[in-house]
């Protein structure tokens, strides 16, 4: 499996948001937010709201399922903020 790809809704703005987390290189991941359409289109590919990069694979998928769950339920741009630094 060479990516994952999550569809979530902000239960405190009701925005919708995909997540996706893809292999770029050899020990290389980046794991992306976008803001979706209502049928879960991302609005801009080449803008992502938040994007990270890790170095492994299973640190990749952590951050990927520990977004999904937070993005969920907290408010996006104090979550965006903070994957930043």
């Amino acid at each position: 499996m060479k990516g994952l790809f999550n569809k979530v809704r902000n239960t405190v703005t009701r925005q919708r948001y995909v997540v996706s987390t893809i292999k770029k290189a050899e020990g290389l991941y980046e794991t992306a937010v976008f803001e979706a359409t209502f049928f879960y289109f991302p609005k801009s590919l080449s803008r992502p709201a938040v994007a990270k990069e890790t170095h492994s694979k299973d640190e990749a998928w952590d951050l990927h399922y520990e977004v999904v769950a937070r993005l969920a339920t907290e408010y996006p741009p104090r979550l965006f903020k903070e994957l930043k630094k």
